[in-house]
């Protein structure tokens, strides 16, 4: 998940749909981004503790604090895309890749991030779908992100289109794996 939020990044064409608005915090408080974040994490595990408790675990407090150091390392080894096709084609990957390590953390019960979790929760108490969830969150992350002028770009919209159903799918993937290691 670390190397895929560093390539996102680092590709430069705009925050994922959490950070856009956490960005957007920032300019609007003067915090920092990372003071942001970290105040984000606590209201976002609050909030799903409320939501829907059970999707709590130890990933939830774990993954943002293992996630910064790796992901400083993959800033500075990626490379920043030369033209808007090259980092359409960084940003699917990177987001894939976050994808990937977010579906490990909800379907082996290690507690998704707190995002994620905030996704689940809202997922369980209004019955809907994880993808549903997902795009309502992200969209609302964006829309107000860049109403306070976060880091909002094609980057960003890739996110909201296809980093729930990317988790879906790994999700599903990792079901059938762990199935035929039964």
């Amino acid at each position: 998940m670390s190397f895929g939020c560093g390539m996102l990044v680092k590709a430069g064409y705009g925050a994922d749909t959490s950070n856009a608005l956490m960005t957007g915090i920032a300019n609007m408080t003067g915090m920092s981004v990372g003071n942001t974040n970290a105040v984000a994490t606590v209201v976002y595990i609050v909030i799903s503790y409320f939501l829907s408790r059970k999707r709590i675990g130890p990933g939830t407090v774990l993954v943002p604090l293992i996630i910064s150091f790796p992901m400083d390392f993959a800033i500075r080894i990626c490379i920043k895309a030369p033209n808007l096709f090259t980092g359409i084609l960084l940003d699917l990957a990177a987001l894939y890749i976050v994808s990937f390590g977010a579906a490990i953390t909800i379907e082996f019960d290690l507690g998704a991030s707190p995002f994620d979790c905030l996704s689940l929760g809202i997922a369980d108490r209004f019955h809907l779908n994880f993808v549903t969830a997902k795009y309502l969150l992200d969209a609302f992350c964006v829309v107000t992100g860049y109403l306070l002028k976060g880091e909002v770009g094609v980057g960003t919209l890739l996110c909201l289109l296809v980093m729930g159903p990317f988790i879906s799918f790994n999700r599903k993937l990792l079901r059938k794996i762990a199935g035929s290691l039964k």
